[in-house]
């Protein structure tokens, strides 16, 4: 399986919401307020309409559905093919070679990020604090297991989450594309103590990463 890149589609997802809300909020409205005045107009009435057709009425009924619904099939392919662009464009970095390889390996109720070749391991969870650091705006490769039972990392502030399995290793290449301090966990009920299965990611630039690793870590992140 290819190293998977980290991919942020919420803009385009964002835009779609943005147009289909305000569509459903106006078609709830409109009938609501053709119901209610139905209901006020004719409620006096006695005897139905003898009308048993309206076939302008209707006919705009259709058109006016139909020009809605192309519209929105137009919006959503538009939107998954933006998104195929950039899930393609994410797979074509992930071929590039890292500037880093972060061991991530996760267990009840731990996170363990070891920097093979460096000395480097830091431990966040129910029992550490210690933050998974990396450098922006470079590939960052992560080889992501589970001692026990499935676990999942997640980093909601970037938008990303990947299952940790046991018994395989999943290779992820992700990208950082702003410094600053990230909150992470595990998204996969895993046990008594899942809530306490936390992490900070500390993103900074590439020069002040390589001068923490040189110092096996000793520098402040």
């Amino acid at each position: 399986m290819p190293p998977l890149a980290i991919v942020d589609t919420r803009k385009v997802y964002d835009w779609v919401l943005s147009i289909y809300v305000p569509i459903a909020i106006g078609v709830f409205a409109l009938f609501t307020v053709l119901i209610v005045g139905a209901v006020l107009v004719y409620r006096r009435r006695e005897r139905p309409s003898r009308r048993h057709e309206a076939n302008r009425l209707e006919g705009s009924y259709v058109v006016l559905l139909t020009l809605v619904a192309s519209f929105l099939l137009y919006i959503t392919f538009t939107a998954l093919h933006q998104d195929n662009l950039i899930v393609a464009s994410a797979r074509a970095s992930s071929h590039e070679r890292p500037a880093v390889t972060i061991d991530v390996t996760a267990s009840r109720w731990e996170w363990t990020f070891t920097y093979p070749g460096h000395g480097i391991t830091h431990r966040s969870g129910a029992v550490g604090q210690e933050p998974l650091v990396v450098p922006t705006n470079v590939p960052v490769r992560i080889e992501l297991r589970s001692e026990d039972v499935i676990h999942s990392f997640w980093v909601p502030q970037l938008a990303f989450k990947h299952d940790a399995i046991p018994g395989s290793v999943q290779t992820l290449t992700l990208d950082f594309d702003r410094s600053g301090s990230f909150s992470g966990s595990c998204a996969e009920y895993c046990g008594l103590l899942h809530a306490y299965m936390v992490f900070t990611v500390e993103a900074m630039p590439l020069g002040r990463f390589d001068t923490w690793l040189r110092t096996g870590g000793t520098v402040s992140a």
